[in-house]
């Protein structure tokens, strides 16, 4: 199984959360094929990086919270996206500089765009109990070690999720 991490980082904080998600992941199951792809990496030019999210059963998507709302660059690329998304399992986190900066208004804008193409919405909810992470992770600046570990655990349910569905 492929699993597609797809963000757009500008100061790397992103790409970082990228890398715990990825790290959770294969804690679940180091089989699972991992791919993290920044947006700028997934175009018609870059075939292979495309055609390993097409393969994927299951994509988490990252942004940096811009005003309240995801990046403008991810939301274009989502709007003209390359990849097909409609069936697999869907995520998105984000990083913010501030609590109340609006992370979760970005995820949610992120989570309304990944429906709109026809993807299943993953959430774990209060399922597995704490820690609680209901629309997706959020990684606040300055505390990136401290959210390290909420992010691989995003990673691991996730893929069990994925595993469940799709395996």
């Amino acid at each position: 199984m492929k699993i597609s991490v797809v963000y757009f980082s500008s100061t790397g904080r992103t790409a970082s959360m990228a890398e715990e998600i990825k790290k959770g992941i294969l804690a679940a199951n180091d089989t699972i094929e991992v791919g993290l792809f920044p947006i700028s990496e997934l175009t018609k030019e870059n075939a292979e990086n495309v055609a390993f999210v097409n393969d994927s059963a299951a994509v988490i998507v990252g942004t940096p919270d811009y005003y309240a709302a995801e990046a403008n660059q991810l939301k274009t690329w989502l709007d003209a996206c390359p990849c097909a998304l409609a069936g697999k399992l869907c995520g998105a986190y984000a990083t913010a500089n501030f609590l109340q900066g609006g992370g979760d208004v970005a995820i949610q804008s992120v989570l309304t765009q990944l429906l709109v193409k026809g993807t299943l919405i993953y959430s774990s909810g209060t399922a597995y109990g704490l820690p609680f992470i209901h629309l997706g992770p959020i990684c606040l600046k300055g505390q990136e070690e401290q959210a390290a570990e909420l992010f691989q655990v995003y990673g691991t349910r996730f893929a069990q999720k994925a595993l469940e569905l799709f395996a």
